[in-house]
């Protein structure tokens, strides 16, 4: 099975493969400016750094011989693309490409940008680029890497980890770097991110590990738009990715059926989302007891009724599209959806039926286009005939504190 990374560049005909030493010298520049920002600190409220290049040809766990132990406080700098084809101007940021685990059994995570964290458990910190195969689990395990191609062209990520000293307050050893000169745009960066309202998603709901954290969902009251509900579950992404997911137990019978609300302001595609280098969209998706999952998505131009497997390697097996909605012109309407989920997965997806639905997911992606994309969810009910599961409830008010919260 190959990588998105693979694909893509197979996709471009191999690209144009620039001199490598770009890439070098830009790892050198980012080394030169972190080196520079941290200079006055070293030995004082600085007691590690260690500046490393992730190749974007992937590879084995790379241990940076930092060892931390419980209660380090540590901030990890990122930089730089992983080029999935020059010659289309294809590529994702370090931010989605670059893991890390302290020891060899995790847990994996990643940071939306810039990352400062406090160690939970003693290791030594490891870090790797997205694997060949999916992570088989949250431990780091994948079955294995492709061998490269078009190397020179593939780009990589610049990583800096520093580790803080015990009493150190990290928010102001940030502000006193970022005061100081253009080489502290990191540290300004990394302020940035802890100071921006939190984006969080209804309780109950929860990102896929394996595609890691993000800002993009954020449930929200008094949504604007004519028969808008009192509260509703806010999708904003622009060149990110991610699932949102919250569990149900539902047998899968033939008059199970998915209905919700949702209201889609900007699509975040310019072309049909069923190749790999255009796979960009927004959904709503049941999952299944045998992996299998079903996604309704608003497509840009694609028929309705229309439905593809994922074009995306590791996710071909598994996930089956199915065009709820097409075009732009019932853009910034609050409108209602009904799918019968059994005759779906009968005729898009075929073989035996699962018995049960386990998940509900909204599904975020604008990596590939990097195009904007804005809508919202409402009320989703799964229904067998009398028999009602309400995944999320839209006709409810918030809490003033968690109002307040969010607006401020």
């Amino acid at each position: 099975m190959k990588t998105i990374v693979l694909a893509f560049m197979l996709l471009a005909m191999a690209a144009v493969v620039p001199a490598s030493f770009a890439s070098e010298l830009s790892h050198q520049q980012f080394e030169q400016q972190v080196k520079a920002s941290l200079a006055p600190l070293a030995g004082k409220t600085v007691q590690g750094l260690k500046v490393l290049y992730l190749s974007a040809d992937v590879g084995p766990w790379m241990d940076t011989g930092m060892a931390l132990k419980p209660g380090d406080k540590v901030t990890m700098i990122l930089d730089g693309k992983m080029w999935l084809s020059r010659t289309y101007n294809l590529s994702f940021e370090s931010k989605f490409a670059v893991w890390a685990r302290i020891g060899a059994r995790g847990p994996i995570f990643r940071g939306t940008t810039t990352n400062t964290f406090v160690v939970k458990e003693a290791g030594t910190l490891q870090l790797k680029t997205y694997p060949g195969q999916r992570w088989l689990d949250a431990s780091g395990r994948y079955e294995g890497d492709p061998a490269p191609v078009n190397p020179d062209s593939g780009g990589g990520a610049s990583v800096a980890v520093v580790l803080w000293s015990p009493d150190a307050d990290v928010t102001q050893q940030l502000q006193s770097i970022a005061d100081k000169d253009a080489a502290g745009q990191w540290a300004a960066a990394e302020l940035a991110r802890q100071k921006a309202p939190e984006r969080k998603p209804p309780s109950g709901w929860y990102y896929l590990w394996e595609l890691g954290p993000s800002q993009i969902f954020q449930e929200v009251a008094n949504p604007d738009g004519e028969g808008a509900p009192l509260r509703a579950i806010d999708l904003h992404m622009n060149n990110d990715v991610a699932i949102l997911k919250t569990d149900v137990s539902i047998p899968l019978t033939p008059n199970t059926t998915l209905q919700w609300k949702w209201k889609v302001d900007k699509i975040p595609a310019s072309m049909s989302e069923n190749a790999i280098g255009t796979h960009d969209y927004m959904s709503i998706a049941v999952e299944f007891d045998n992996g299998q999952d079903i996604t309704f998505i608003w497509s840009h131009d694609l028929p309705v009724g229309e439905s593809f497997r994922c074009p995306l390697p590791g996710w071909d097996f598994r996930e089956t599209h199915i065009v709820a909605r097409s075009g732009a012109a019932d853009l910034g309407k609050w409108l209602t959806e009904q799918h019968n989920i059994h005759d779906h997965y009968k005729k898009a997806v075929g073989g035996p039926m699962p018995r049960r639905i386990t998940k509900v997911w909204l599904i975020a992606v604008s990596i590939f286009q990097q195009v904007e994309g804005r809508g919202q969810f409402g009320e989703i009910v799964l229904k067998d005939g009398a028999k009602e599961t309400r995944v999320y409830a839209d006709n409810e008010t918030l809490p003033r504190w968690e109002v307040v919260g969010r607006f401020q």
